[in-house]
């Protein structure tokens, strides 16, 4: 039984038995069986055949080999006689052990009989060499030069006996052919057996291996069908008939399923497009209106500071150093009024550009933020304000955006010393609390009214206390932006009258972030 499980929007669903893989297998599974079984039976067809031709020829050849170690003593006993008949010399002696090494052979022959007519040449040799052996031996007893008689009787059996070692080599050697003749005809016979069985397979596989792709196929190419009909966003989803019981009756099900969930997610995807294209025209009103209010604090300092220097243009020598010193301090101030202005304008260019990441360093916190702090202490003096730092010196370094970080750190400050009165005091200070490090902003002002601090950090939002400063007051919207690509988060705690504390954090490493 195959088990499977198949999970699909959270839930987990049993495949029936006969799974796609389990048809999958039983198809690759048929010829493996047939392939095998065919090895098989040609194996043991060729292996007995292989056998019994071994056996044969096993015989045969020892048969052979015997026979003609027999012969070559006999024929080098032989020589041994006629070397002193040359020469006129004494009989040499004769190795008893060549004459039982003729026995041995003889031994062998008989016990490897497997031809007809052979048992009959075998026992004529084993005869024969019963008298050759007794030749031999009288005419070692002798030992004189009279043994012409026994020489001649001995080369006679020598020649009888070779005779009929060449008719038992004949005898086998024949055999051999035979048997190289009919293990040819039974390989060719088994060879054509198997060709005609592997093209009967083969057929029959091919056969077998159609009929069930197309059954495993087509269920898929019908899905596939009814997949490539459907428009992407068009909202009418079909349902898919459910027709087989392995995984693609559970594919099929898993897309009816999919098709709900994509059906729902259009709605509510047209839901959330409604409320940011709501969000992009409130956006767009506040931005216009934000235009409008800039425009006319741009043309309020502009005017008085164009009459103030117009003034000491035409009349300064007429008018008396009171009046001169007024005009000054108006111009004075018309100037500081612009630049706040224009500060603001390069906030919103600022806010732009917030979308393009940027690579961050792993930086000393403390540097940067007595870096960022350096050139806002002329202007807390000026005010008559003090700036106190509170950051240990162990605090580790923190991987940040070198280019943008330090606006968070001047554009805090720098509102709170714009909010702040002469006397007051602003804090900052960062610490390190778990995996993140903290800093906070506090200052000693005016406050933030309760029904402003929902909306302290959007875009383009003004309010009465921003205005009356001769600013717009998108620093703090810079600010949630940055600490946003950070992976940190700010609050604000405010109350009229008592001051005002931004604490926000960030990750302590570029690890850290990514975990965020």
């Amino acid at each position: 039984m195959v088990n499977m499980k198949f999970k699909c929007n959270g839930m987990i669903s049993h495949i029936p038995r006969r799974s796609i893989r389990f048809k999958i297998f039983l198809v690759s599974l048929l010829p493996t069986i047939a392939l095998i079984a065919a090895a098989f039976l040609n194996h043991q067809y060729l292996t007995i055949l292989g056998e019994s031709a071994e056996q044969i020829l096993s015989k045969n050849y020892k048969s052979i080999k015997a026979a003609q170690e027999s012969r070559k003593l006999l024929e080098e006993i032989r020589n041994l006689f006629l070397a002193p008949v040359n020469r006129e010399a004494r009989l040499a002696d004769i190795p008893p052990e060549l004459v039982k090494k003729i026995s041995d052979a003889l031994d062998i022959c008989r016990d490897n009989i497997t031809e007809k007519g052979e048992l009959e040449l075998i026992e004529q040799l084993l005869q024969s060499y019963s008298q050759y052996k007794k030749a031999v031996s009288l005419l070692d007893k002798r030992r004189s030069k009279v043994w012409e008689q026994e020489i001649f009787d001995i080369f006679a059996i020598t020649a009888e006996m070779i005779l009929t070692i060449d008719e038992l080599v004949s005898v086998n050697e024949q055999a051999m052919e035979r048997a190289e003749i009919e293990t040819r005809t039974l390989a060719g016979q088994a060879q054509r057996n198997a060709v005609v069985f592997f093209g009967i397979v083969i057929v029959t596989l091919l056969s077998l291996n159609y009929f069930f792709s197309h059954r495993i196929a087509m269920p898929i190419i019908k899905l596939a069908d009814q997949l490539s009909t459907i428009k992407e966003g068009s909202g009418d989803y079909p349902n898919m008939p459910v027709k087989t019981n392995d995984e693609i009756g559970v594919l099929a099900g898993a897309f009816n399923q999919l098709f709900k969930r994509i059906s729902h997610y259009d709605n509510h995807r047209d839901n959330i497009i409604a409320a940011e294209k709501e969000k992009v025209r409130q956006s767009e009103e506040a931005k216009g209106k934000f235009i409008a209010d800039i425009s006319h604090q741009l043309k309020t300092p502009m005017t008085s500071l164009s009459m103030s220097l117009g003034l000491l243009q035409s009349r300064g020598e007429k008018l008396i150093p009171e009046k001169q010193k007024k005009l000054y301090d108006t111009a004075i101030d018309d100037c500081s009024r612009l630049a706040s202005l224009i500060n603001e304008l390069v906030d919103v260019s600022r806010l732009e550009t917030m979308s393009q990441p940027r690579p961050k360093e792993t930086l000393d916190i403390k540097m940067v933020i007595t870096e960022s702090v350096t050139p806002l202490i002329k202007q807390a003096e000026r005010k008559g304000l003090s700036i106190h730092l509170d950051i240990p010196d162990n605090l580790p370094d923190v991987t940040i955006d070198s280019f943008r970080f330090p606006w968070v750190i001047t554009n805090l400050i720098g509102n709170a010393l714009r909010y702040t009165s002469k006397g007051g005091v602003v804090l900052f200070k960062a610490y390190r609390q778990g995996q993140r490090c903290y800093f906070q902003c506090s200052d000693t002002g005016e406050g933030i009214k309760p029904e402003y601090i929902p909306h302290i950090f959007d875009r383009f939002t003004q309010f009465s206390e921003r205005g009356k400063s001769g600013t717009v007051g998108l620093g703090l919207a810079i600010v949630k932006d940055i600490i946003d690509q950070h992976g940190g988060d700010i609050k604000v705690k405010s109350r009229v009258g008592e001051g005002t504390s931004f604490t926000f954090w960030i990750p302590g490493s570029i690890k850290e972030n990514t975990d965020e």
